[in-house]
């Protein structure tokens, strides 16, 4: 599958994204799909916890590409074609099975997922028979602010359920830091609104699942309940803003947005 970069010029179809950095964001859920063994860049594993598709950056060269400029060079994303049985949007999502859901839970929250469907999640049939869940689509990830992060299986019945204590380790191993220095690593000089997207989504992420919250119940502080109305996450993050004085610092505003959190998340555990 071939996602162009076309430019970096206009606001995306979601907020908080630009267009011509979908190919960026499509490497970067691949680079950040960690394998349960280990960090990526330390991990030999192909396959990630959420199983994202292996995704690389790459440079097109063809004679009939057409470009105003003239240009006959394009970069973008290329993914592994993977087999499947059709989309999530094909089946009752009642009959998936929970640890799937829950992996592509774990992805669309770590990255703020803005456009999160059943038709972006494919279906196949591991060794055993059972369902497994593919993502594909991460072109709306890591978006420079909270408006549109949107997930659909929020309202799937897995959702409700706990996490496994597996599932729980694998977030415990997160680290938004390394994260970001593995995403300039590979050569995506992000920006800084996009660090604090990663920083605080995972500070969330974290913080939820070690109070044995829900999917549900984290998803629903990042979502809104409707386009006029910011979310739980959003008021957190302006209650944190608005608190800060001239001149404080990236650290400053994290801290408190960690004490609005916290404030939060105990009260609803």
């Amino acid at each position: 599958m071939w996602s162009l970069t076309l430019s970096v010029n206009g606001e995306g179809l979601k907020k908080g994204t630009r267009v011509g950095e979908g190919g960026l964001r499509e490497c970067a859920a691949y680079i950040l799909d960690h394998p349960k063994s280990g960090p990526r860049s330390l991990s030999g594993e192909i396959k990630g916890f959420s199983g994202v598709p292996p995704t690389a950056f790459v440079r097109c060269l063809h004679k009939d590409f057409n470009h105003p400029d003239g240009v006959k060079v394009k970069l973008g994303s290329l993914q592994k074609f993977m087999e499947n049985n059709g989309s999530c949007e094909d089946l009752d999502p009642s009959a998936f099975p929970v640890e799937e859901v829950h992996k592509i839970a774990v992805l669309d929250m770590r990255l703020a997922n803005a456009d999160r469907h059943a038709g972006n999640v494919l279906m196949n049939k591991g060794e055993d028979g059972q369902v497994v869940l593919i993502p594909i689509d991460h072109g709306y990830c890591l978006p420079d602010c909270f408006e549109d992060v949107t997930f659909d299986w929020l309202y799937w019945p897995q959702a409700r359920q706990h996490f496994s204590s597996e599932t729980i380790e694998y977030i415990k191993s997160l680290d938004a830091e390394e994260d970001i220095g593995l995403l300039k690593f590979y050569g995506w000089d992000i920006p800084l609104k996009i660090v604090r997207t990663l920083r605080i989504s995972t500070m969330l992420l974290k913080k939820g699942a070690e109070r044995g919250l829900t999917p549900f119940t984290i998803g629903s502080i990042m979502c809104r309940e409707n386009l006029n109305k910011e979310s739980v996450l959003e008021e957190i993050l302006q209650e944190a803003l608005d608190s800060m004085v001239p001149g404080s610092s990236e650290d400053s505003f994290l801290e408190s947005v960690s004490r609005g959190m916290d404030r939060h998340l105990d009260e609803i555990a």
